[in-house]
């Protein structure tokens, strides 16, 4: 169902535009061959309005006389220079609306005035851009390799029984990751921040641990961390006589926008799974003669 066309108001003083959105615009030229493209061959904006004759509105009512060069001369007029600083709002959500350019044209006919183009008076020139979907598009390219594992004793290693064994994510991993999306003079960027990592210690037990635990050296105190995990049996049963370690990253999903738009999207998650060797130490004990 077609939403209402434009309403124009006035606002503290400034003179706002409400746009129903037409379907598609920002993939076809002005209808009826007049008017010039606001839109070239390759679907770039030309940020041009041309003259012509035709009635893109078609044979309905206001709509001025016939196409094929029949009827009052018309043109494409730009109505709006930049959408940034004049806003354009949706009817129904009164959120802002942005083209491609930040122009917005009006098919004009000598005589009879401003003709609706498939039913509206203004069009985005190089069509809408929606700034969340934008957000969207970054969020799917942000490159996040898994997460990189480390423990003490280190994983390459072995692991011990009743030994505390520090779990965290390697530094250079733990940072923001950004990406940028763009259409027009539109753009969005999402930040994926990581917030906290679930540890599956596979003997059946899991850590939740905000942040990504300390990392263990020399001369650290042994209560310095706050994400350890005690085994309490060996891996010498278990297939492969080692257990399945993951790290499981959730990141937290901000963006922003130029247009202005920005909020959260939900988060994503990270994660990585190494094959480690739980041991028992073996006490050698002496007797006294």
């Amino acid at each position: 169902m077609r939403t209402r066309v434009l309403t124009a108001l006035l606002l503290a003083g400034a003179s706002v535009l409400l746009a129903a959105t037409p379907a598609g615009a920002g993939n076809r030229p002005p209808p009826g061959g007049g008017g010039g493209a606001y839109v070239d061959g390759d679907g770039d904006p030309t940020a041009t309005a041309g003259d012509g004759t035709a009635n893109p509105g078609g044979g309905g009512s206001g709509g001025g006389g016939g196409g094929g060069g029949e009827g009052p001369p018309c043109e494409w007029h730009v109505v709006i220079e930049d959408d940034f600083q004049m806003g354009i709002y949706d009817v129904d959500t009164l959120q802002t609306q942005h083209s491609a350019t930040g122009r917005w044209l009006e098919y004009w006919c000598e005589g009879t005035g401003a003709v609706a183009v498939d039913g509206y008076f203004i069009i985005p020139e190089g069509g809408l851009v929606d700034p969340a979907a934008l957000a969207q598009q970054a969020l799917q390219s942000v490159q996040i390799a898994p997460p990189a594992i480390r423990t003490s004793p280190e994983e390459s290693g072995r692991l011990y029984v009743q030994i505390p064994t520090w779990l965290w994510i390697d530094s250079s991993w733990w940072q923001p990751y950004t990406a940028t999306a763009q259409a027009g003079r539109v753009w969005s960027t999402v930040t994926a921040r990581p917030v906290s990592v679930t540890w599956g210690t596979g003997d059946g037990g899991s850590e939740v641990c905000r942040g990504p635990g300390v990392a263990w050296s020399p001369g650290v105190d042994e209560d310095a961390s706050n994400c350890t995990h005690t085994y309490r049996r060996s891996s010498a049963s278990a297939d492969g006589g080692t257990f399945d370690l993951s790290a499981t990253v959730r990141l937290e999903i901000t963006w922003t926008s130029n247009a202005p738009f920005g909020g959260t999207l939900p988060a994503i998650t990270r994660t990585s799974t190494l094959d480690v060797e739980v041991g028992e130490i073996q006490a050698i004990g002496t007797r006294g003669d």
